[in-house]
Order: structure tokens, then C-alpha cells, then sequence
């Protein structure tokens, strides 16, 4: 069994003891009457089973486990030591604000001492893109936090740098280099926007006249393609980006004319609608450069952290789940680990599966394969547990997806099934109520395609409780919060 947490699976592997022991000091009805009660038909075959399971499981020279995803990794690469390229005897941090302080601090002495290197002027551009020498931190961070993703998406790559790079391009749709408004605004584009200064200044309002203003401005003080695009985007869009409302209108028609009404209305969509392909082509740039930056210099920062563990002969939690996808996915001995844990697994349940992020997925595929491809005389099995609504650790890279992956991969090639638990046997029936009356609203109904009404096992022990309707959020006419705030602020 695998689990998150150290003491979830101490807790996991204590509950399943205390079971067990129940189940062989019960007498015959009290056995059946607990077999019932966990869904299983209490067969004479089943009851006999059920009684003897203690024993069987104590004598078994392979013990059950429970144990957490980097315990798992940590295990898998000492025993494989060779086989994962890996120092024997290595040891594992958990605390690694150190580690990545030292990195950091080797990052700016390095950039210090050469000011015109590439690494210290994308840290220039981070700088200015993050607001913050701060949040530059905080984002260099954040990519050895992601490094795995970074490992994933350049792998076998001569260059991660430029391939980076080069993707990140085509998926923008942009040509590095090459400024969007180059050559903007050209003589066409300026006399239309003096065309419709004018028809501003024909259909005279307060704001039509400051927006003619701004256009005749524009044109007349020679700016750049960003400076005259800063200029007259309030005359045409809101601060949203999206256009101003300009509509037909009897007063504006008999100021301009039918004709002229049309072509006033006409120019501002056909100008907005360039304006506002402006604007995105220059945050798709704007977006190129500053994540280019980041690729630069948190590759920099990585390969300083990564240096300084190895010289102190520490692998953290992430270089566990790395390694240890990379040994039974890439290795040249992958098939021979696969083998060897194979031989010794006959039911894996991967709890809080909700959790789970793509390394540790990735990992997991060759042992369901090998248990999908194993003998058929083989008693075996696997169980996935999980709720994406419960899924807390989107800042460890869980994605919640992964658990309709992994549904849709043992239903295929296991014949799995599913088994849902709508029904909660810790939580009291006003927390049930709230759950429910947030997954009903409109703005979350879509959220969870599968979402059905939840209940509960235990009492409710708090009486009557009246949910109100959500209404923006806000509280009802009895100062009850509303059940978004219920679930912020946890009961």
C-alpha cells in the first residue's frame, strides 16, 4: 500500500493488523457480521478464509507494507544502486531551504563577477519581468521545485536550453527576434485613426473629445510602435482589453449621418479588433522573453543545487521519485527491476490518488503493466483510491486528473471497475450538506462531471442546520456564511 505521509501509513498498516486479528478471534456470527459489513459475501470458502487470515499473513515470509511514495523510491534505489547510477549508501534530506540558499547565493556570485554573461542578464529581465528581486527568488524556486517537469520536457536533448526555447516558440505561435510592432503604425493605419478622430470630434461628447484627442496626439508626436499603441488604446478598448461599447443611436445618427454613422461604427470594430491582436502579439512576446529568462536562469540555479547535493552525497524527495521513474522507465536494466518487483507484489493500493503527481505515475505504469501481463494463475490485484475534490497538494505538482488516467487504464487493461463512496463515515451530516450545496451551484456544477449527492454514515450530532442559496458569495438574511466561506474557513 502507498500512501503520502508517513504517519497515514503507519495508521494504514495498524487498522489492517487490528482487522486481521479481529477477524480470527471473532466467532461465527460476528464473523459473518463483519464480512457484511466491509460488502463481502460471506461464503463458507470466504468465512474460512477470512478466520485464517492472521495466521496466513504471519507466516508469510513476505510481509504486507504500507509505506509512502518516497520511501517506496528510497527502498527501490538502494537496492538498485548500480542499476540507478547512483552513490550506494547515498542519504535523503527532507529540509532543503539550505541547499537551495547556497545555490542561490553561488548564482549571484557568479553573476556578479560576470555582469555580461547570459545567465546575469536573463536575471536582469527576471528581475524587471517579477517586479522584485523577492519574487526573482521566489520564481527561481519555484523551478527547482518543478525540475522534474523540466527534466520530462527536455529530455534527450543535446541542448534542454534551446529546446526549450524552440518549443515554447512554436507553442506562442511567435518568431524570436522579430518585434510585433515593427513598423507600426504605418501611413494607412495613422490616416484611418485620423478618419475616425474626426468623426469623434463630429459626434461630440466629453469622452469622444478626449479620445479624439489622444489619437490626433498620437500621430502627430513621431512615437514608437509600443509608445503609439500605449497612446491610443483607451480611445478604442476598455481596461480589460476588450472594446469599447459603441452602438447606433438616433442622437449619434443625426450628428454624423447614416453613412457616416456606419463607418464610425464600422472603424472602431475593424481598429479594436487590430488593436487587440496587437496587444497579444506583444504579451506572447512579452511572455517569450520573460520565460526564457526563467528557463536561463533556473537551469543555472538547478545545476548549481544539483552540484552541491552531490558533493554532500544527499538526494531530496524529488531526485528519489526522479531517479526511481528513470530506473524502471529508462534504464537498461528496467526490464530486470520490473522482474524483481513484480516477483514480489501481489495487490498494490495507491491511496490519495488525487495527490498524485506525473513522476510518480509515470513510476507506477510498469508495475500495473507487469501485473497486467503477469500469470493468470497469479491471485492479484490493484486498487486506486482517491477524490479530486480533496487533492491539496497542487503545489507538490499533484494533478487530479491522473486519477481518471489511472481509472481508465485499469478498466482497460485489468477489466477493472469502479466503486464510488458517496457516503462519509468521519464527517458529520451538516459538512456533507456543505459539500453538497457547493457541487450543486451552477458556477461548480461543471467542475465534477460525476458529482452526486453525498450523505454520511455517522449521526448528525449538530441538529438542523439550514444551508442558504449561493448568492455571489454572500452571507443570507440570517448572517450564515455561505458555503464558499464555509469551505475556506474550515469547521
Amino acid at each position: 500500500a502507498v500512501t503520502f505521509t508517513r504517519k497515514a501509513a503507519a495508521e494504514m498498516e495498524q487498522r489492517i493488523m487490528e482487522r486481521q486479528q479481529e477477524l480470527a478471534f471473532a466467532d461465527a456470527h460476528k464473523l459473518e457480521t463483519l464480512l457484511l459489513q466491509a460488502g463481502i459475501e460471506a461464503d463458507a470458502d470466504t468465512l474460512q478464509r477470512a478466520a485464517q487470515l492472521y495466521e496466513t499473513l504471519l507466516c508469510n515470509p513476505r510481509r504486507q507494507r504500507c509505506t509512502t511514495f518516497h520511501a517506496l523510491c528510497q527502498e527501490l534505489l538502494q537496492r538498485f544502486p548500480l542499476e540507478a547510477g547512483v552513490p550506494p549508501g547515498f542519504e535523503v534530506i527532507e529540509k532543503t531551504g539550505q541547499l537551495e540558499q547556497a545555490a542561490y547565493d553561488a548564482l549571484l556570485a557568479i553573476s556578479a563577477r560576470t555582469p555580461d554573461d547570459p545567465v546575469s542578464l536573463a536575471l536582469d529581465t527576471l528581475v524587471s519581468v517579477c517586479g522584485g528581486l523577492a519574487n526573482t527568488q521566489q520564481a527561481l524556486r519555484a523551478f527547482i521545485t518543478q525540475r522534474s517537469d523540466w527534466w520530462a520536457w527536455t529530455q534527450d536533448e543535446t541542448d534542454a536550453f534551446t529546446s526549450a526555447c524552440r518549443r515554447l516558440a512554436g507553442f506562442l505561435d511567435i518568431e524570436p527576434g522579430q518585434d510585433p510592432l515593427a513598423g507600426y503604425p504605418d501611413d494607412l493605419e495613422c490616416e484611418r485613426h485620423r478618419v475616425f478622430a474626426g468623426l469623434l470630434k463630429t459626434n461630440t461628447t466629453k469622452t469622444n473629445n478626449k479620445h479624439a484627442a489622444l489619437i490626433d496626439t498620437a500621430c502627430q508626436a513621431g512615437l514608437t510602435g509600443h509608445e503609439y499603441l500605449a497612446a491610443v488604446t483607451p480611445a478604442f478598448l476598455k481596461k480589460d482589453g476588450q472594446p469599447l461599447k459603441r452602438v447606433a443611436g438616433k442622437t449619434q445618427a443625426k450628428r454624423l449621418g447614416a453613412e457616416n454613422e456606419e463607418r464610425f461604427l464600422s472603424l472602431h470594430a475593424e481598429i479594436s479588433a487590430e488593436l487587440m491582436q496587437l496587444h497579444d502579439a506583444r504579451a506572447r512576446h512579452n511572455s517569450y522573453a520573460g520565460s526564457v529568462a526563467w528557463y536561463r536562469a533556473g537551469s543555472a540555479l538547478l545545476d548549481h543545487y544539483q552540484r552541491i547535493k552531490r558533493e554532500q552525497r544527499v538526494f531530496d524527495f524529488a531526485d528519489l521519485e526522479w531517479l526511481a521513474c528513470e530506473l524502471l522507465n529508462r534504464s537498461e536494466h528496467a526490464s530486470w527491476v520490473q522482474y524483481k518487483l513484480d516477483a514480489r507484489i501481489d495487490h498494490l493500493l495507491v491511496d490519495e490518488f488525487q495527490d498524485t503527481n506525473p513522476t510518480q505515475w509515470r513510476m507506477l505504469v510498469p508495475l500495473l503493466e507487469e501485473l497486467a501481463a503477469g500469470d493468470d494463475g497469479r491471485r492479484r490485484s490493484v486498487f486506486v483510491v482517491g477524490d479530486r475534490k480533496q487533492s491539496i497538494y497542487g503545489f507538490r505538482r499533484a494533478n487530479p486528473a491522473l486519477l481518471e488516467t489511472a481509472a481508465g487504464w485499469i478498466e482497460q487493461q485489468r477489466n477493472g471497475r469502479r466503486y464510488p463512496l458517496n457516503s462519509s463515515r468521519r464527517s458529520a451530516g451538516a459538512i456533507m450538506d456543505c459539500v453538497n450545496a457547493v457541487f450543486s451551484q451552477p458556477a461548480t456544477a461543471g467542475l465534477l462531471a460525476d458529482f452526486t449527492a453525498h450523505d454520511t454514515h455517522l449521526p448528525d450530532m449538530s441538529g438542523h442546520v439550514e444551508l442558504l442559496p449561493l448568492a455571489n458569495g454572500e452571507a443570507g438574511d440570517n448572517d450564515m456564511p455561505a458555503a464558499t466561506d464555509v469551505l475556506r474557513n474550515p469547521l
